[in-house]
């Protein structure tokens, strides 16, 4: 119970008689739903009738302000007191400092208790990755905000992995000025904590295969792909490609690649210039690897998270046993056609979902922002 989602019909407990400052004392009901989220050591205290009832009601106010994340707001309605007259008590009677705008804000904006970075350079090359390559990171205030805006349901779901062990992540449909249909997920970090997220330059050198192969990992399952297509007669051409507009994104790890030996090669199409998807606003990044025995160890290096894209580089790896010998289109085409087909049917019954929740979801906050 923490935050600003304290909503139910709470169920009466311990009663304290508190003196509220040119008021008559006031009887206090606390829910038995609060004096279960506190810890052992205010529970031992705000039971302890030996105690004076004030003390005992201060002990519980502060844990669920400032430990629980509970507004005073939120406060006076489920202990029933007037909002003005607990505020004047905390601030003036029993020296109970009550939250800035800032604390408040970050506090608040999400029921689950934010946790500082506790990672290694690793974790913080793929946090960083994630949110530069397919995601979005922005300062909201004091916080550290990264947006992901996906059809894919299983790339959502790494998100929420990647970033759920610090925080809450939120979902929910959307649809975009195209009329295409999104799962938009999103997090806020504190910003003490988090602020190389928003640095235009990697949180740790990639000096080592560890931290090269995992930021890969992020890259290929976020914005890159494993590929293979047939060449002018019957051979197949296998190819690793990650992209981006973000040079800084893309450059270190094409360096990281070369220290390493790998043949590889850096692509640049112009602003304005065409794609599948339209003109590009920005000038766009590609790094490739064309060499087959290049790919395959690339490939026995990674290990990729998206099932689709996983299927592919076992399925490369497989066909590129012996690189220096051909592989002939037919004998992998069949397999791999029928991943692709399967991924698109994926994507098309995923948007269909979205469609489906993004009426209602819209419908929900609508009220939401009216009954505000």
């Amino acid at each position: 119970m923490t935050g600003e989602r304290v909503t139910r019909p709470l169920q009466a407990g311990l009663k304290l008689t508190v003196k509220f400052p040119r008021c008559k004392p006031r009887t206090i009901v606390i829910p038995s739903e609060l004096l279960a989220t506190l810890p052992e050591e205010v529970k031992k205290k705000v039971m302890d009738g030996a105690v004076n009832d004030n003390q005992r009601f201060k002990a519980l106010v502060e844990e669920l302000h400032w430990h629980k994340g509970v507004s005073v707001n939120k406060l006076s309605k489920h202990l029933s007191v007037p909002l003005t007259t607990l505020w004047k008590w905390m601030r003036h009677e029993m020296n109970v400092k009550v939250r800035d705008k800032i604390t408040a804000s970050q506090l608040a904006s999400t029921k689950y208790a934010k946790r500082d970075f506790d990672g290694d350079g690793v974790e913080k090359l793929r946090l960083w990755f994630f949110a530069h390559t397919d995601g979005c990171v922005m300062q909201n205030g004091q916080q550290v905000q990264v947006i992901l805006r996906t059809p894919d349901p299983y790339l959502a779901h790494l998100f929420k992995e990647v970033f759920g062990r610090y925080g809450c992540v939120g979902v929910a449909p959307q649809k975009d000025d195209k009329g295409g249909y999104k799962w938009e997920l999103w997090i806020l970090l504190p910003l003490k904590s988090y602020w190389w997220l928003l640095e235009r330059r990697t949180p740790a050198p990639i000096d080592s295969d560890v931290k090269l192969y995992s930021a890969l990992n992020i890259t290929i399952d976020a914005e890159g792909s494993a590929c293979a297509c047939s060449r002018e007669g019957r051979t197949t051409e296998f190819k690793v490609e990650l992209y981006n507009e973000k040079m800084y994104v893309v450059e270190p790890l094409y360096n990281a690649l070369k220290q390493r030996g790998y043949r590889v090669h850096l692509y640049t199409t112009p602003k304005g210039g065409a794609t599948n998807y339209g003109c590009l606003s920005n000038d766009y990044y590609r790094i490739t690897l064309y060499a087959k025995a290049h790919v395959k160890r690339l490939l026995e290096n990674v290990e990729l998270v998206l099932p689709h894209k996983r299927i592919k580089a076992y399925l490369i790896k497989s066909a590129l046993r012996e690189p220096s010998k051909p592989v002939y289109w037919s004998s992998i085409e069949p397999i791999y056609s029928e991943v692709e087909a399967v991924c698109k049917e994926m994507l098309r019954e995923s948007k269909r979902i979205l469609k489906s929740l993004y009426g209602s979801w819209r419908t929900l906050t609508e009220k939401y922002k009216q009954k505000r």
